[in-house]
């Protein structure tokens, strides 16, 4: 058979091959130091009485990401200019960005799941590769967490690591009934009881839910850094922020953050687990996402619990798409300058 000549077009959002933001599908061994990596961890079986659906966020959130990689392509050189600012975007020419794909991951064993999610992720994060994971219920963490700081101990002896915890709840329950010592709600104390973690080191962003007495006392005798969404709204998401990066980055190597979609008010962000009211709001949430775009410490992250089903509008999936893209801007687009470019035409 001869050689066909048709060739490729722009696709529109809806159509084409599915990855985040259309980034190639990449494997262990292609990752390259500074590299930002794509992966998920499609899983809700570390919830142990909220709504389940979360394992449906990672494919959700990469349908949604090819929306934002239409606009640019479909922009004149790829650039886009916003009003507010004056500063233009463009796809960078070169992405240094690949999509892993999903973990290995076994439903009906949590215990196997997070063996895989460790190992993986260590792969990720001994060759010097940036991971940005997808959730999946927010127990992720606890194994994404685990996995980074093998990998980055590989790297570095005595390596130190800060955590920053954006999230209605602290997730700092050492154990109960339903649960026992691994799900959701438990994974930020499995995570301070990594060595490469200190106390000090961990800082909360938007809590918005009660704490139990052992967790409160854990605060009160380790002055944990537990900032509420009442605080945001006092001092702003800025200061809050600030503080956040100072603590958790405070001598250590890098900081690993930790999202939950349901940080931001259930009125704007119904497509979650255990959505709750009074939280950030959506605007908050992308100044915070900026921040951490520009904060040079910043590791790896995750972001957990979204679920497309509570949410048929489709918002909250967007609100996640958003937050992640605002992060990965650094290794997404290059800032342009409109008027130089009005100049030379």
């Amino acid at each position: 058979m001869g050689s066909s000549d048709y060739e490729r077009d722009v696709m529109p959002y809806f159509a084409g091959l599915v990855s985040f933001f259309r980034l190639p599908e990449i494997g262990f061994d292609n990752i390259t130091e500074g590299m930002a990596v794509v992966a998920g961890v499609p899983i809700d079986n570390g919830i142990y009485g909220g709504r389940v659906g979360a394992r449906f966020g990672p494919r959700a959130i990469r349908e949604s990401s090819l929306f934002s990689r239409a606009g640019f392509e479909l922009a004149p050189d790829t650039l886009r200019i916003d009003l507010d600012s004056d500063v233009g975007t463009k796809l960078k020419e070169n992405l240094n960005m690949g999509d892993l794909g999903d973990f290995n991951i076994y439903p009906n064993d949590l215990m196997k799941t997070t063996e895989s999610v460790i190992h993986g992720m260590s792969e990720v994060s001994k060759r010097g590769g940036f991971p940005a994971v997808m959730g999946g219920d927010h127990y992720v963490a606890y194994p994404s967490f685990e996995g980074y700081a093998k990998g980055f101990a590989e790297r570095k002896e005595n390596a130190r690591l800060g955590f920053i915890h954006i999230d209605a709840h602290t997730d700092f329950w050492d154990s109960h009934a339903l649960g026992g010592k691994y799900h959701h709600g438990t994974m930020v104390r499995r995570i301070s009881e990594n060595p490469m973690v200190d106390y000090k080191n961990l800082a909360w962003v938007g809590l918005n839910s009660p704490v139990t007495l052992d967790q409160y006392e854990l605060k009160r005798n380790h002055d944990l850094k537990m900032t509420t969404a009442q605080n945001v709204r006092e001092k702003g998401i800025t200061q809050i922020m600030t503080e956040a990066m100072e603590t958790a980055s405070d001598g250590v190597d890098a900081v690993y953050v930790s999202i939950d979609i349901d940080v931001i008010d259930a009125h704007e962000s119904t497509g979650t687990g255990s959505p709750e009211f009074h939280g950030v709001t959506t605007n908050e949430f992308f100044e915070a996402m900026d921040m951490l775009a520009g904060f040079d410490m910043l590791g790896a992250f995750d972001l957990c619990e979204v679920a497309p089903e509570w949410d048929p509008s489709g918002q909250t999936v967007r609100i996640a798409t958003s937050g992640m893209l605002k992060v990965l801007a650094p290794w997404l687009i290059d800032n342009v300058d409109p008027d130089e470019l009005l100049t030379q035409s």
